[in-house]
């Protein structure tokens, strides 16, 4: 096991800086997931982790040593990749034992390792097969194995489910994580995925345009969103966002939708009265309004979709298209076109300022700051 600390990490392609100043830092033994959309520069940086890329700027350290010189088989990490980077023309064992025949283990020992690796993948029958004798869940093992086998600090994932099939990636996920807490080394997994990345990460590394926008356990990241662009990417189906200003009462504020229509937000620390916010409700927070509640929001449905215990209700409303994931019993026998109102408990709703995109409890929004970049947790 080992830390891994990033200071002022830069990467640029000539002139352009794909990751800006990143600072973090990932404890031993630690699951971290680096989430974010396609070119927002995470698989850059796990790159440069590795030793893959050079960087522009700043210093990667590993355990207790910087490695911004270090070529990557010096660095004591092991790398899966999205592709598996398999050779075809050896079998299963070849794959397996390939990095330590050229490190000259010796062989008794290089037979052990690949052993107690395979059958902890449950490879023990398939070491004289070669890749394409595999099923793509098999080539996934194969390419854990090959780095496992390593016995390294770190293991670096790029995207490694990304080839497989929707059955067989729930199934690789949890296989993953049962496999970390065995091996306990540090792991750095990448991903767009954010189902994936909420479901295997200790702590989740939010990036967006080559910044870190979050850094936080995935419960924390879901329940406080440190910025519109993290609500808006974690969480399917994503947030809803509403336009409104804030009207503050004795005992919190309302947000005054663009048609008029108030929306109870309670108690919310660093809000100002008139400041114009965007509202963020999410889909499963969103309830049929009840006699004793009330409607906060209404609107004519314009499209459902079946999930079978639930469905997603699309609305048109005065202020903009909604979405709504209701249970099947709650929403009865509802049909396109019907006009239905929906209530929202004030601890479910989420305040951002409209121009930064910062939440408005942010510690960094009363300087007026553009963009949340968190190093820890």
């Amino acid at each position: 096991m080992a830390t891994i600390e990033l200071r002022e990490v830069r990467k640029s392609y000539g002139e352009t800086q794909v990751v800006h100043g990143l600072d973090a830092r990932f404890e031993p033994g630690e699951f971290v997931v680096i989430v974010g959309p396609s070119g927002c520069g995470k698989s850059t940086l796990l790159r440069m982790i590795a030793g893959l890329e050079a960087i522009s700027g700043g210093e990667i350290a590993i355990g207790d040593k910087v490695v911004n010189a270090l070529a990557p088989k010096e660095r004591d990490v092991a790398m899966v990749f999205q592709n598996y980077a398999l050779y075809p023309h050896m079998s299963v064992f070849d794959n397996m034992a390939y990095s330590l025949k050229l490190a000259k283990v010796p062989k008794p020992e290089i037979q052990e390792r690949v052993a107690n690796t395979a059958g902890i993948l449950g490879l023990g029958e398939l070491l004289h097969r070669r890749p394409n004798q595999l099923s793509g869940g098999q080539r996934q093992r194969v390419a854990m194995g090959r780095a496992i086998v390593r016995e390294p600090k770190v293991f670096l994932f790029d995207e490694p489910l990304s080839n497989l099939d929707a059955t067989l990636r729930v199934q690789m996920r949890v296989e993953i994580k049962q496999l970390h807490r065995e091996l306990g080394a540090t792991s750095v997994f990448v991903t767009h995925d954010q189902v994936e990345a909420m479901t295997m990460a200790d702590r989740l590394v939010v990036m967006n345009a080559g910044l870190v926008e979050q850094v936080g356990r995935p419960v924390d990241v879901y329940n406080r969103p440190a910025t519109r662009f993290v609500a808006s990417f974690i969480g399917s189906p994503a947030m809803n966002f509403l336009k409104g200003t804030l009207d503050a009462r004795t005992d919190g504020y309302t947000v005054r939708l663009k048609d008029g229509t108030p929306v109870d937000a309670g108690a919310v620390e660093g809000a100002r009265s008139g400041e114009e916010v965007s509202l963020g409700i999410r889909p499963e927070h969103l309830r049929p309004a009840s006699a004793e509640a009330g409607a906060s929001l209404s609107g004519r449905i314009s499209l459902i979709e079946e999930l079978g215990s639930s469905r997603l209700v699309h609305l048109e409303t005065a202020n903009g298209r909604m979405v709504s994931n209701i249970a099947v019993e709650e929403s009865g026998d509802w049909q396109i076109g019907e006009d239905i109102g929906l209530s929202v408990a004030p601890k479910h709703t989420h305040l951002f300022d409209r121009e930064s995109g910062l939440r408005l409890d942010h510690p960094e929004h009363a300087g007026g700051n553009q963009v949340a970049n968190e190093a820890a947790a």
